[in-house]
């Protein structure tokens, strides 16, 4: 039993251990020796664990998603589902230091998604995993009355996933999106989207002025 636990933990290592170094160097600085001193072991022990780079991107994926887990149910238990909503998907933008290395691996795992069929599978069920909360929150906001009841919940979680994926590259890439420009982000579609339609038109669009029939030209 103290052997499996051992083997359970050292697998852990590992991975945590991968995560640290995509985080903060890439894909292309994942190596297997470089994951092994990292954790603290040789090489050789890293592979008996682990035949290949794609092995330890997934075992670092999995570990990515348990430490996410947690807060991510804390948020959910809101008594407000479209305020658990709101909270849950700010929890996961690029606002700060650790949330842009975490983003750095994502990056990373969907890259090398597009070339490996096995990592390919992971990364789709992290996202029926993302989309999935998303949604159930949706679905409580339109019971609590929160939401329009005619919401197409796997829809909007859909493109609220598609939204939260483009702040992080826009971050990632240009660095000037600040965080209360990404939480107004969010705002704008949850409230555009999860609004009931008499709330909608509270708030109509500005009628636009007739168009001015043009001059003939000779």
């Amino acid at each position: 039993m103290a052997r499996q636990a051992d083997h359970v933990e050292r697998r852990r290592l590992f991975a945590a251990a991968a995560l640290n170094v995509i985080s903060r160097d890439g894909l292309e600085g994942l190596t297997l020796r470089e994951v092994a001193r990292e954790a603290g072991f040789t090489t050789g022990a890293l592979t008996h664990y682990f035949q290949s780079k794609d092995d330890v991107l997934i075992a670092a994926s999995e570990h990515a998603a348990e430490l996410a887990r947690p807060p991510m149910e804390q948020v959910a238990l809101e008594t407000s589902a479209r305020e658990a909503l709101r909270h849950l998907v700010y929890s996961v933008l690029p606002t700060t230091t650790v949330e842009k290395a975490r983003w750095r691996f994502w990056v990373a795992f969907w890259e090398r998604a597009a070339h490996s069929p096995k990592v390919n599978l992971v990364m789709q069920e992290r996202y029926r995993e993302w989309s999935g909360r998303i949604a159930d929150l949706i679905r409580r906001a339109q019971v609590q009355g929160e939401a329009s009841a005619d919401l197409d919940a796997d829809l909007a979680s859909r493109e609220l996933v598609a939204l939260v994926d483009g702040i992080g590259v826009q971050v990632l890439i240009a660095g000037k999106l600040a965080a209360p420009a990404q939480r107004r982000f969010i705002d704008s579609l949850i409230d555009a989207r999860l609004s009931p339609p008499a709330a909608r038109d509270d708030h109509p669009l500005p009628a636009r002025a007739p168009l001015r029939p043009r001059r003939a030209t000779a």
